[in-house]
């Protein structure tokens, strides 16, 4: 199955480095995780690695995005911050959820669809609604401190 909705592009591009190669590494995570849907191996130790790699690559691009609004001193930093938090829970509510419960090939499909369900309305929404917001911070000048 491919997943080309989550293969970055240029539209998703923000001009900042760090924020950038963040969510490169997120959307491959996810890419990755959803290309192995048809594997007929597929089950709950694989599922739980690939959302696991989808989970490491979130965090570190949650970071990178908090480190960057931080040093820039972001307007709504808090709320940007409760998103992020908002959405890694969820995943990882979503996943302790459903992942434990799988015993089938068919179970760990219908898992995958879930996850995706919420990784494409959630997270990947998330993604490209922000990329306005940060080109214009990045073009913003750093204020001096003092």
């Amino acid at each position: 199955m491919e997943a080309p909705m989550f293969l970055w592009n240029m539209s998703l591009e923000t001009g900042i480095e760090a924020v950038d190669q963040g969510r490169k590494r997120m959307l491959g995570a996810m890419a990755d995780f959803f290309q192995g849907m048809d594997d007929p191996s597929l089950g709950q130790q694989t599922l739980a690695a690939r959302t696991g790699a989808i989970f490491n690559a979130m965090k570190a691009a949650f970071a990178a995005e908090n480190a960057y609004l931080i040093e820039r001193d972001a307007p709504d930093l808090e709320r940007h911050q409760a998103n992020h938090a908002a959405l890694s829970a969820a995943f990882v509510d979503l996943c302790r959820k459903l992942i434990p419960k799988i015993k089938t090939h068919k179970q760990a499909q219908q898992c995958c669809l879930e996850i995706y369900q919420l990784v494409d309305e959630a997270i990947f929404h998330h993604i490209t609604k922000e990329v306005a917001s940060y080109r214009t911070l990045a073009r913003t000048p750093v204020k001096k401190a003092g």
